[in-house]
């Protein structure tokens, strides 16, 4: 593993290194090196010089040149921290191995050499973009400190890296690096080390299997036990028992805890004492490496490793390439894209790389049409086969040229996801003229107005009216309805599906989740369903395979009919295509998607709700807010509307709570419990992800308890957290660790599994997964052989979670039980806990009771927080939203836009640094990208052209807002939008 610290200043960190040990093996000599091309060009080698070395982090290189400083202040650098695994660890300083100290230099060297051809970038001038972009340099200077001994004095060996802030650009001159890359780039170059310290290992002649949690292609050695492993991971322990104390494991929760155990480096300790102290602790748990070792030993004076054993035997360079694939984990598909050669075109190992690469985009293409190459790099080594990073971009490089794999430098898209996103476009065109208006004549608008007040809504607005007239008027079978949040798009189209109903049109209202759905179509007075139930119900019709009268009976259900689809940005590429596919096929008389492109995306790959606005599809937008009631809340959705979310976050600023950090979910529930009843039900407390959210539903219940307005009574449970997977994903070892529960949720007879059978992981060995049954029973499975052509998932992975309930606690259903109408993400209440049996009472009244194995007993969870994901599709009178600068990936644009306009009236901020919060938001927009945008060719032109458009785009805007006063504006933006400007 490795972590990431920017230094602080030179002077602190030179001391640091000058008095931090240096021992490996008992040999009493400073072992430390400097790399990077920038060091051989300064005629830096050898071992680290200490004077050269605090200079140089001060920005003075030995050639006489200063590297600016930022702001008045030098950045030193990044120490980047290569940690090997305690297995390897073990082997190396107590067993005495010194052939894996050399392996894990050699591997962080490696790693350096590709940090140093793709990370490395210095900020230059763009005479074409006029601003400074950043540029690749290709070279770096680096000192290199090999340590043997963790905080803990336990047995670590890691190298620190200090990549000093200096680097040479194109032009010649020397510059600062820009740190963005680095910390981008975290995990491959982990995964990066991890494979080249892996191949040395197994090179060594020993065997390696992946790590419990084998994140970026962690491992260990098979032979040494995780009792010898935890035994010598005391660090890792009072980590563990920290967060076990605090009811917490979160990743940033980890983070918090790992700062506020650590513990200084005791230097008093003498090496050989504490050398002595390990051996002691070694045979105290009958841990002799010695025969690990020697056999090791005897494999590699054999060229012997776990890979040439795999094919020892196997004739042919084909059947050795799937055996190889086989041990990884991967089943070879006939007609793969992206493996199109004849098996046995290609050698063993870079068989494996090819299977590893396309496995990797299986994955990554689940969620996303296009991707990075970085991430396909770290996911594709992730597969641990006998390769390095050098044989998996050479077949992405292989990819590429043979048109695969499209794109530019740094994101690839596939051939399908590029057919995919062209198809939902020809689909939508296929559907232009191709029906007869629902409403036709002048008074359309009229009618609509006169439906609006016969179902006891306001006046609809310009923006509502036209909308609604398009729908009804127009002979296009797609239309797209754009508004942002709280514009009042469902309530315009409860009048425009009160007239197709006069006209005599069935109405269907669709939304992605079973709540959304019910609410949307009791607003439209409509049958609703889910996307997927819908899609579920006409699967066959869809792809043909119907019978002539079932796809009848299709036809007369379906043809004539309005279907409306809510928050249609949450709705992937393939469930767009299906749902245009079948609209097509059963001439329905109208296919309507309403949402708002600026909010969140689709889990599901792709973004076909933005991408069909691009397009020549009828389309109306929807910009006046209806939701903002008070001059704050106004504020913040009109800075959001113009993209200013600087200004959002200071029309927030008064009523914002700034706390220390990993304090913000305590204090937001605290806030939150302290409101008078009646304005606890107005109010949602929002977080950006599942950690937040967890910490403040166990917040603000204990604030509950200590108000005593829970109920003494309580059930201590085990509820199950689904673990977020995609299908290629369950395919792999990484998912199944120990205490996680499958759910097979499809009938495997080969491996004797069936639908609705669930077992406990205890063991994860030799590519299998071994679960303990419902009855007891041990049984075993090979995730690589779970099939790959279903729609749905072949498994389910769960977190086990414990949590206590009260009577009176507020509950969300994880999971849905359509007998009792138990939807998942509706809430209930505790109402009674009687011995074994739970009563919880449903918001429409209704009273169920949990027995013992009750499936409904472990699918639900605390309700008082609620995250984004789930608030998307909701108003509220007020808000209280917790944030924290540590969730530095959930802080994006679109989700702070859901976060801050669910809110009508009052909305407060708890943050731990609002400054790097707002930061955070502005650089990461948590956009989806698509297969189209990266398959366009880009060249500078384009570029400029581009910036001149934007800034065109935004001049326009400042002269509206100067000549015409915000009211205005929003009505002329509206009007271009409907004329296609």
């Amino acid at each position: 593993m490795i972590s990431f610290k920017a230094l602080p200043s030179a002077a602190s960190t030179a001391e640091y290194f000058s008095k931090d040990n240096y021992y490996t093996l008992g040999q009493a000599q400073e072992l430390s090196a400097w790399t990077g091309r920038a060091a051989e060009d300064l005629g830096l080698a050898g071992r680290v010089d200490e004077k050269v070395f605090a200079a140089l982090l001060e920005g003075k290189l030995p050639n006489g040149v200063q590297i600016a400083a930022s702001q008045g202040k030098h950045r030193a650098g990044v120490d980047i921290t290569f940690a090997a695994s305690k297995s390897v660890s073990l082997l190396a300083l107590i067993g005495g191995d010194e052939r894996i100290v050399v392996a894990m230099q050699e591997s962080v060297q490696a790693a350096l050499t590709w940090v140093e051809k793709n990370v490395m970038e210095a900020r230059i001038w763009d005479p074409v973009l006029g601003e400074q972009v950043p540029e690749k340099t290709g070279n770096l200077v680096a000192a290199t400190f090999l340590h043997d001994v963790s905080r803990n004095n336990d047995p670590q060996l890691h190298v620190h890296s200090i990549v000093a802030n200096a680097t040479r650009a194109s032009d010649g001159k020397w510059r600062a690096m820009t740190n963005k890359a680095f910390y981008e780039a975290q995990h491959i170059i982990s995964a990066v080390q991890n494979a080249e310290l892996r191949t040395r290992i197994e090179a060594l002649g020993y065997e390696t299997t992946p790590a419990k949690n084998p994140i970026d292609g962690a491992f260990e050695v098979q032979g040494v036990s995780r009792e010898v492993v935890e035994a010598f991971s005391s660090r890792r322990l009072e980590i563990l028992a920290a967060l076990a104390k605090s009811g917490r494991g979160s990743a940033a929760e980890r983070q918090i805890v790992t700062l506020n155990t650590r513990k200084d480096k005791d230097l008093t300790l003498d090496p050989e004492q504490r050398n002595l102290g390990w051996h002691e602790t070694a045979r105290s748990l009958g841990f002799d490496p010695a025969p690990l070792i020697n056999q090791a030993r005897e494999r590699a004076g054999r060229d012997q490793t776990v890979w040439t054993r795999i094919v020892d035997g196997i004739r042919g360079i084909g059947a050795k390439g799937m055996a190889i694939a086989a041990a990884m984990g991967i089943t070879p598909g006939d007609g793969d894209p992206l493996v199109p050669e004849r098996l046995g075109r290609l050698d063993p190992v870079s068989y494996a790389a090819a299977q590893a690469v396309a496995s990797a985009a299986r994955e990554l293409g689940e969620n996303e049409a296009a991707f990075s190459r970085h991430d396909l790099i770290r996911t594709a080594l992730e597969r641990q086969g006998p390769f390095t990073v050098s044989h998996i971009e050479a077949r992405i490089d292989q990819l590429t040229r043979g048109g695969q794999l499209i794109g530019r430098e740094q994101m690839l898209t596939s051939e399908q996801a590029l057919a995919m996103e062209s198809r939902v476009i020809d689909l939508a065109e296929a559907g232009k003229g191709a029906i007869e208006p629902i409403a036709t004549g002048v008074q359309v608008g009229a009618r609509l107005q006169a439906a609006a007040r016969e179902l006891g809504l306001r006046r609809l607005n310009p923006g509502q009216e036209r909308a609604g007239v398009a729908i009804l008027t127009s002979r296009d079978r797609v239309h797209l309805i754009q508004g942002g949040a709280g514009v009042g798009k469902s309530a315009a189209l409860a009048p425009v599906a009160a007239i197709a109903r006069a006209e005599g049109h069935q109405v269907i209202a669709l939304a992605h989740v079973g709540r959304m759905a019910r609410e949307f179509g009791a607003k439209v007075n409509a049958p609703a369903s889910t996307v997927d139930g819908f899609l579920r119900k006409y699967e066959r019709v869809i792809d043909g395979t119907a019978y002539p009268v079932k796809m009848e009976a299709a036809r007369q259900a379906l043809s004539g009919t309005l279907i409306m689809v809510d928050e249609a940005s949450q709705i992937g590429t393939d469930r767009f295509a299906r749902l245009i596919e079948l609209a097509n096929k059963m001439e329905v008389a109208g296919l309507v998607f309403a949402g708002d492109k600026g909010q969140l995306p689709a889990i599901e790959r792709g973004r076909p709700f933005a991408d069909l606005q691009r397009e020549d599809v009828a389309r109306s937008a929807i910009t006046e807010n209806l939701r903002a009631k008070t001059p704050q809340m106004q504020a913040i959705n009109k800075a959001i509307e113009e993209g200013d979310i600087a200004g959002a976050f200071e029309a927030l600023r008064p009523t914002t709570s700034t706390v220390p950090l990993g304090k913000a979910a305590e204090t937001a529930a605290t806030m939150w419990a302290n409101l008078p009843r009646d304005e606890r039900e107005q109010t949602v407390l929002l977080a950006s992800g599942r950690a937040m959210r967890t910490a403040g539903n166990a917040a603000t219940q204990r604030a509950l308890l200590a108000k005593g307005e829970l109920g003494v009574a309580k059930a201590s449970l085990k509820v199950l957290d689904r673990i977020t997977i995609t299908k290629e994903g369950a395919r792999q070892l990484k998912g199944y660790q120990d205490g996680r529960l499958v759910e097979f949720t499809t009938n495997l007879p080969k491996a004797g599994f069936a639908r609705g059978e669930i077992g406990e992981v205890v063991n994860v060995a030799d590519g299998k997964v071994e679960l303990v049954m419902e009855g007891g029973e041990v049984r075993s499975f090979d995730p690589s052989r779970l099939p790959r052509n279903l729609k749905h998932d072949a498994v389910t992975i769960y977190e086990q979670k414990q949590i206590t309930i009260h009577e009176g606690d507020r509950i969300r259903w994880t999971a849905k039980d359509e007998a009792r109408e138990l939807f998942n993400g509706d809430m209930a209440h505790v109402k009674r806990i009687d011995g074994d049996s739970i009563i919880v009472r449903t918001a429409n009244g209704d009273e169920h009771q949990l027995f013992g194995k009750d499936p409904m007993r472990d699918r639900f969870d605390l309700a008082y927080a609620i995250n984004v994901h789930i608030a998307q599709g909701i108003t509220a009178k007020a808000g209280i939203v917790m944030m924290s600068s540590l969730e530095r990936l959930l802080n994006s644009s679109r989700a702070f836009v859901v976060a801050a306009t669910r809110i009508a009236e009052t909305i407060h901020l708890v943050v731990d640094d609002p400054n790097k919060v707002e930061k955070q938001v502005e650089r990461n927009p948590g956009d989806k990208t698509s297969a189209r945008e990266v398959a366009k060719p880009t060249s500078e032109t384009d570029k400029k052209a581009e910036k001149k458009d934007f800034e065109k785009e935004r001049d326009y805007a400042k002269e509206l807002k100067k000549h015409l006063g915000i009211d205005k504006m929003t009505e002329a933006r509206s009007r271009d939008w409907d004329m296609g400007l």
